[in-house]
Parts: structure tokens; sequence; C-alpha cells
């Protein structure tokens, strides 16, 4: 199942939390200046673009599928 932004932002929120981030690190760590783009994703307000996916993944240490699910039905 592929996730919502939402549930995709949720999930982020609660990797993050676990691993003792504030938003700001974690935005730093993309390449962002401030907080505000992981505070719109975590929110779903805005979406997770592809190109952030691997560094986010590294820096949570968690796996693709763990945040935006399998596409997978079944």
């Amino acid at each position: 199942m592929i996730r919502t932004r939402r549930e995709i932002g949720s999930l982020l929120r609660g990797r993050r939390k676990e691993l003792a981030l504030t938003q700001c690190e974690l935005a730093t760590s993309l390449g962002h200046k401030g907080s505000s783009r992981i505070n719109q994703i975590e929110l779903g307000r805005q979406r997770l673009y592809a190109e952030e996916l691997p560094r986010l993944c590294k820096k949570l240490n968690c796996t693709y599928s763990d945040i935006v699910g399998t596409g997978d039905d079944g």
C-alpha cells in the first residue's frame, strides 16, 4: 500500500522524534536552510520529493518502504 502525505508525515515525525532530531537538524541534512519544509511535510501539506528520499532514509536509518509504503496492494 502506498501511503498518503499525512501518513508519511506522521511516520517521519515519529521516526525523527525517536532519534531525538529537531526539524531543523533534519532539514539541514536534506540541504534546506530552515525547518519549514520538514514541518509542512510532517503536517501532510507538502509532498516528499523523490530526490529527498535517499538522504532522508539515511538520516532516519530506515528504508524507502518504511516511509512511502510498497505499492503492493496484497
